[in-house]
């Protein structure tokens, strides 16, 4: 919940929300990190997939493009569990 310009809550609009909803995309999918920004947001399955939505101007969300996502995506190229990946962070600037 919260605000939501940029698609970062995953709902499918840029619509911002005043109270907690599922997520429609991750129906049937088990979470077990989740990690939110200002304007994007990441998660990771229980299997190790790992996803992105909201805003994509830098290539923020790891999918290969500059775009905004208003729903979860799956990150094809990569699957934490082969990786041994165990934080995930998402942040407005690193210097």
């Amino acid at each position: 919940w919260g605000r939501n310009q940029n698609g970062q809550l995953g709902l499918g609009s840029t619509e911002d929300s005043l109270v907690p909803q599922k997520i429609q995309a991750f129906q049937g999918i088990s979470i077990k990190m989740v990690a939110a920004g200002a304007e994007h947001t990441a998660a990771v399955s229980e299997e190790g997939a790992l996803y992105g939505w909201g805003w994509g101007r830098y290539g923020n969300l790891g999918l290969g493009d500059r775009n905004d996502r208003l729903v979860p995506e799956k990150v094809s190229t990569l699957n934490v569990s082969q990786t041994g990946t165990i934080c995930l962070a998402c942040i407005l600037k690193y210097q």
